[in-house]
């Protein structure tokens, strides 16, 4: 009887997924499936991350995608999932349309939120610009670029980093704990209600069950179990 109940009370919850960088909504069907089974409505949506910048993802495709979605059905609270890049795109999307909106919570998972040491570097490099796109220019670290500029979150958010560097590639630009693409660090930025580290990879973190565990636990109580 408990399940039945909370899966009605939860209908008109949405949890809205974005994907990282070079990768499809099929990346957060693990976070999808788990989502789902706790009893919320799953929205995934898709952005082409390697042709467009976040101001472009936002404008032609998130912030569409989503107005159609309110539109669609009464919803009771918006929360959002993202991985990665998508913690970018939704801080962009947030900081344009959240105040006007049946706000939820929100977890970043591996979020470059000061943008990222890898992207200084492959700046000037022609191959990463045209596997990566426009988007490398957004994830600078330096205070004009896009992380540093949209400033703290003003939904209720939490952050989950992780601190397994299992891509030795990148290991000699990253000067502390990281996942092999993100510092742990670099996960911080002001107003967040919440900050967990995992051990995890930036790769696979949004599959690991300790991590979407926790994700469920903040977007259901506001803070991740201790």
């Amino acid at each position: 009887m408990s399940h039945h109940m909370s899966a009605a009370q939860n209908a008109s919850e949405i949890v809205v997924m974005l994907h990282g960088l070079g990768r499809t909504p099929l990346s957060m069907l693990g976070a999808s499936l788990w989502f789902k089974k706790v009893g919320y409505e799953v929205a995934s949506i898709a952005y082409p991350s390697r042709r467009v910048g976040v101001e472009v993802a936002v404008r032609d495709f998130v912030a569409p995608e989503i107005e159609n979605l309110l539109a669609s059905r009464p919803v009771k609270k918006l929360h959002f999932v993202t991985h990665s890049l998508g913690g970018i795109v939704f801080r962009w999307w947030a900081a344009l349309h959240a105040e006007k909106l049946p706000m939820g919570r929100a977890v970043l998972l591996a979020p470059p939120n000061n943008g990222s040491e890898i992207a200084d570097q492959l700046l000037n490099c022609v191959v990463a610009k045209k596997i990566l796109g426009p988007v490398l220019q957004d994830l600078r670290t330096d205070e004009d670029a896009t992380p540093k500029r949209l400033g703290s979150v003003k939904v209720e958010t939490g952050v989950i980093m992780g601190d397994e560097a299992n891509l030795p590639f990148f290991r000699q630009w990253l000067d502390s704990a990281s996942d092999g693409v993100v510092t742990v660090e670099g996960g911080r930025i002001g107003g967040l209600v919440d900050f967990l580290v995992l051990p995890a990879g930036h790769t696979w973190i949004m599959w690991r069950p300790k991590v979407l565990h926790a994700a469920a636990h903040f977007i259901r109580e506001g803070c991740f179990p201790r």
